[in-house]
């Protein structure tokens, strides 16, 4: 079975949606434009992120105008009533064919807090554990109508129908949470060894609980062109359009938040000597080269719309495949024979350009592995 392959459904689009003057405003007919690319370009689906649009909505408006791709919407488990996400779910499956998947997202305490979900790492696994076994459930039993004249129901598209949950966990209660609730687990890209490591524990975490997954996912950027120069050039410029001054000022900022003001980007330590390189070249003024930025495995240390360059060495989703197209489905087989990878979510910009280039390129040949 070949490798699936989603896009990115979002607002987060532009030339260079990182750099100033370089994000697109938000656009309905664009959602609607990219959606259809997706749609008829091959992909599997999209992922629709939580981003200041709601991706509920959002996955609803794009497929009133597709017809065949999937959406995997991400949603914060507890946000919403059980019973009303059930009605909302039942509603977009009827109406779309049941195209809906969902992305469990657990959440960082900086978003949570807005909506008064105060509540601690650990304990919002345990919550979200109860919460879509009640999601589940209510979906199963399907709907009806509130008016006793009205016998009108909505049930699931067919018997043993289920929305499939995907979902991440790193800590020992991701973890945990992941085997007991996920369909499906996912991983920010990284090199090949970082990933076996991830889909490693994840399925030990469900044969614990008598589970298997149904499909393992990673997320990165791509930039496919016809030669490697070209794509090289494109990704180089993803670093160029930003401009030093701005990097160096995103970094600094992000060291200071995750220091507490005790650090800064000109006295920070990366954890490794080829991230420090890149600290070090940049508190010079340069920017580092795409030599310097490769991680190995055909991947690439980049920026994308949510994730400035990670020297930090977390686990960033900014990593781009950059190469040919034989090179990257290359790097791809030999990344789903090492680790049981099913499933690629990419992301390039601007958002309906690359998802052509992806189209043609790529997944013709991610189908064929």
């Amino acid at each position: 079975m070949g490798i699936k392959t989603f896009w990115y459904l979002t607002q987060a689009d532009g030339d260079y949606p990182w750099s100033p003057g370089g994000l697109y405003p938000v656009d309905g007919q664009r959602q609607i434009e990219l959606a259809k690319t997706i749609d008829n370009g091959g992909f599997d689906g999209a992922l629709v992120a939580t981003w200041p649009n709601d991706p509920f909505i959002s996955a609803t408006w794009a497929a009133a105008h597709t017809t065949r791709m999937k959406f995997l919407v991400a949603i914060y488990a507890n946000m919403t009533p059980a019973r009303l996400l059930a009605e909302k779910a039942l509603t977009f499956d009827a109406f779309s064919g049941g195209r809906l998947m969902i992305n469990s997202v657990n959440g960082r305490e900086n978003i949570l807090t807005k909506y008064d979900m105060n509540v601690e790492h650990d304990r919002r696994y345990e919550l979200g554990e109860k919460y879509w076994a009640d999601f589940r459930r209510i979906y199963a039993e399907g709907t009806e109508s509130n008016f006793p004249n009205t016998p009108l129901r909505i049930d699931a598209p067919s018997d043993d129908h289920i929305v499939p949950l995907w979902g991440t966990g790193d800590s020992p209660a991701g973890l945990q949470n992941s085997g007991k609730v996920l369909d499906a687990y996912l991983v920010m890209l990284r090199e090949t060894a970082f990933v076996e490591s991830k889909f490693t524990a994840a399925r030990e975490s469900a044969a614990a609980e008598g589970r298997e997954f149904g499909d393992f996912g990673a997320l990165s950027g791509v930039i496919v062109r016809p030669t490697q120069s070209e794509a090289l050039d494109r990704f180089r410029s993803l670093f160029e359009k930003a401009g030093i001054d701005r990097i160096t000022d995103v970094l600094d900022k992000a060291v200071r938040r995750r220091t507490g003001g005790k650090q800064d980007l000109k006295t920070f330590v990366a954890r490794d000597a080829q991230r420090q390189g890149w600290v070090d070249t940049i508190n010079a003024g340069r920017l580092p080269e795409p030599k310097d930025l490769y991680l190995g495995d055909g991947l690439y240390a980049g920026i994308t719309a949510w994730s400035p360059l990670d020297i930090f060495a977390t686990g960033s989703s900014a990593v781009y495949y950059a190469g040919t197209p034989d090179e990257i489905t290359g790097h791809v087989r030999a990344l789903r024979d090492r680790t049981g990878l099913t499933t690629l979510i990419l992301a390039g910009w601007p958002l309906i350009d690359e998802a052509k280039n992806v189209a043609e390129h790529l997944i013709p040949r991610f189908r064929e592995l």
